[in-house]
């Protein structure tokens, strides 16, 4: 080869390595900002987890709330359910406690 050839070849390579050295630098950047980006993801990932489980306890309290709400709207209908079956079990004791003063027992 003639020393212009070995310029030439020289010239050739050397741009080459120019350009995969730009293009390495960009895959670099670009390998920087994936990797941000799974890191980002992985954080949000976690939150979502700690929101769901919040998510889930909020509920859990919510339908604990809601039985008891149900057990203290029950209670002025049982106690009302009470004071009417002792009224009719006095009522009906009278009347059978006439009945037999009636008929002398």
């Amino acid at each position: 080869m003639s020393p212009e050839e070995l310029a030439v070849k020289l010239a050739e390579v050397d741009a080459r390595c120019r350009s995969n050295t730009h293009r390495l630098d960009a895959a670099e950047k670009n390998s920087d900002v994936l990797h941000e980006l799974a890191t980002s993801v992985k954080v949000m990932a976690g939150e979502l987890k700690r929101q769901g489980d919040a998510v889930e306890e909020i509920k859990d309290d919510v339908t604990n709330l809601g039985h008891k709400v149900d057990s203290i709207e029950k209670k002025p209908g049982k106690r009302w359910e009470s004071v009417m079956d002792k009224l009719i079990w006095g009522v009906v004791g009278a009347v059978l406690a006439f009945l037999l003063a009636k008929f002398g027992l």
